[in-house]
This record gives structure tokens, sequence and C-alpha cells, in this order.
């Protein structure tokens, strides 16, 4: 996580999904998130990821900012 300590007012997010470890689709990006939050400034990143045994995985980029 990264951060600034300036206060946000939106967020963006983008994800990606991967299937077996040999599938992925999506795209995760920061750039993806900030455009998806309709965001200038950046105040903040955060990942969160999930994954179900290596069958299915998920990692998704949060921005935070104005």
């Amino acid at each position: 996580m990264m951060e600034t300590g300036i206060l946000a007012t939106k967020e963006g997010i983008a994800c990606a999904k991967s299937y077996l470890g040999l599938i992925a689709l999506g795209d995760a990006s920061v750039e993806v998130a900030q455009r998806n939050g309709n965001i200038r400034e950046i105040t903040s990143i955060e990942l969160e990821t999930f994954n179900f045994f290596g069958i299915y995985a998920k990692l998704c980029t949060v921005t935070k900012g104005n």
C-alpha cells in the first residue's frame, strides 16, 4: 500500500483474473484503475488478492484520489 496522507474523494478499481495459472484476463494496472475512478491526482494505491488453490486467482488495484 502506498499513501500520501491527503484525503481522497474518489475511488477506482481495476482487476485481472487467472484460471489454472494458464489463462489470464483483465488489466489490473494503476492507469486503468485511475481512469475507472475518474481520478486526476492519486493519493493512495492498494492491491487486493484472492487465490483459490491456484485454480482461480484475482488481483485488484484500488486507487483513491481526487
